[in-house]
Parts: structure tokens; C-alpha cells; sequence
């Protein structure tokens, strides 16, 4: 940011700016996105504009930090359930993510679609780390029924395949395959990797 937001109008400010570009994002796509759209869609000048951001892509990196608090937050929301098996688990989240991505008007596909050219590598670390978190709980709770050795090595090889298959299949105009066929795939993969450890 050009300059920090030290009053509540300037934060309000701010946070009328991000999300005009997230609502630009959803109606135009990345490429048709420019800041004298954002600027109309938040009800300023472009002027008003660059006093706080200096180009589209601190806009969209501001977006992108906005949304990964608010994913966060929802991931925490989300309950283990006791008794799941670990298939139930993984199969459970990938669909949690799957349908993540296809909320909120499209911006997110929109994104992950993008996602080379943006600056998503705060997005993967924090989704590795939740993941991390959830399985290192799930498996200290069930260990009798799954010592698995390697966790750590094995959640980061899981988590990063997931996360690139996902990416990879949604970035695709026309992808071969439908996403249910991949969900089940990667359960399969994931829970045989994990059961068979």
C-alpha cells in the first residue's frame, strides 16, 4: 500500500477499494479488471484510489490477503468429526475446498484460474499449515489404528499434490476430466498412501 489507513474513514476507505476489486474481478475477470473500474465500482476518483493503492496488482494482492483471512477463519469453523475414517476426512475436505472455490460469485475460480500470475504463495504456505494442523490432531487422536511414520513428509507431499491437481483441474477451459472423477482420485490416492503407511 501507498499509504496505511490511520483513521476509520481511510480504513473504510480501503476497504471499500478491495472490495470494488474483488466485485470487478467477478464481473470483468482478471484481464478486464483496471483500477478506473474499481475506482467506479467503489464510488471514488481514481485519484482517491492511488492516495492508497499505487496499481491493480497491490489492489489484488491486498484482495488476495483479505481473502486468505477470511478462508481461514471459515477453515476453523470446520469440525473433525470423531469417528471419521480417514477416507471420510479426506474426502470431506477435498469436496470442502472444491466448493470453496466455486462460492463467491466466481472470484475465486477466476483466481485460481490466474493463479500463476499472482502472488499466491502466502495462499499455498497457509493452506499447507491448516491442513497440516488438522491431520497432525486427526492422527495423534487415532494413532492406534494409524501410526504412520513420516507424517510430516507424507502431509507435505498429500497437501501440495492436492493443492496443484486442484489448481491444475480448475484452471482448465475445458478440462477431460469432471471434478467428482478427481475428488475420488485423490481420496483413493490419499487415503492408500495414508492407510497403507
Amino acid at each position: 500500500m501507498r499509504k496505511q489507513p490511520q483513521q476509520e474513514r481511510s480504513r473504510q476507505m480501503v476497504s471499500t477499494l478491495i472490495e470494488a476489486t474483488s466485485r470487478c474481478i467477478s464481473r470483468h475477470g482478471l484481464d478486464g479488471t483496471t483500477t478506473p473500474l474499481i475506482a467506479e465500482l467503489a464510488g471514488v476518483s481514481v485519484g482517491s484510489l492511488y492516495q492508497y493503492f499505487d496499481s491493480k496488482e497491490a489492489l489484488i494482492k491486498a484482495l488476495i490477503q483479505k481473502l486468505l483471512g477470511d478462508v481461514t477463519q471459515a477453515l476453523k469453523l470446520v469440525p473433525i468429526e470423531q469417528n471419521a475414517t480417514v477416507r471420510d476426512l479426506v474426502g470431506n475436505t477435498i469436496r470442502l475446498g472444491f466448493a470453496l472455490l466455486h462460492s463467491n460469485e466466481g472470484l475465486y475460480l477466476e483466481l485460481v484460474r490466474n493463479w500463476h500470475r499472482l502472488p499466491t504463495q502466502d495462499v499455498a504456505d497457509t493452506f499447507q499449515q491448516h491442513f497440516m494442523e488438522m491431520a497432525r490432531f486427526y492422527f495423534l487422536k487415532h494413532y492406534r489404528e494409524h501410526p504412520i511414520h513420516n507424517l510430516q513428509v507424507r502431509l507435505f507431499i498429500i497437501i501440495n499434490s492436492t493443492l496443484f491437481t486442484t489448481v491444475r483441474l480448475l484452471s482448465q477451459d475445458n478440462p477431460f476430466l469432471n471434478e467428482e472423477e478427481v475428488i475420488q482420485g485423490l481420496t483413493d490416492m490419499i487415503a492408500g498412501y495414508l492407510e497403507g503407511a
